[in-house]
């Protein structure tokens, strides 16, 4: 069983989550190798989905991983509190961006759903929040929801 932190360091809070490696195996293998180096980022509210913090992947480190055009694994549309979805949105497909994303979504509350503009759009489930966790998890979020974005950490565990 492999986790992982989500540092928030402003804060000295750290939330920690294990991979979901019997249900996307492929989606966490390149998940691990892209934080064999602690990646330092930063999170946002999304916009569409609810109780959402956004992360952005570099670019540059999920290229030459299977987060590249990642195939379809352990699906979702309707993320739980304290799921982690990865959704990769390829070049030119959201809103004529030129630059794919390689989208990390947190998800800290209830009644979340990956609808956009246009349409559904399911991610790969691939990791969950520990359950003691949860509550400083959705703080975190609601903070981010509230004052804007937050520098995070990936780290592995």
């Amino acid at each position: 069983m492999r986790t992982f932190i989500m540092e928030f360091p402003n804060d000295n809070i750290e939330i920690r989550a294990t991979l979901l490696d019997d249900k996307a195996p492929n989606t966490c293998k390149a998940f691990w190798d892209v934080i064999e180096t602690p990646l330092e980022t930063s999170g946002k509210h999304a916009m569409y989905t609810g109780k959402e913090i956004s992360v952005q992947f570099p670019a540059a480190l999920c290229e030459k991983t299977d987060l590249h055009e990642v195939r379809p694994e352990n699906q979702t549309c309707f993320p739980q509190p304290g799921e982690l979805l990865f959704t990769y949105v390829g070049a030119y497909a959201w809103g004529g961006m030129p630059k794919a994303i390689y989208d990390v979504g947190c998800f800290y509350g209830p009644d979340a759903r990956t609808f956009f503009p246009m349409g559904w759009l399911p991610g790969n489930r691939f990791a969950k929040v520990w359950e003691e966790d949860l509550e400083k998890f959705a703080e975190m979020g609601a903070k981010t929801g509230n004052e804007g974005i937050q520098a995070m950490n990936f780290r592995r565990g």
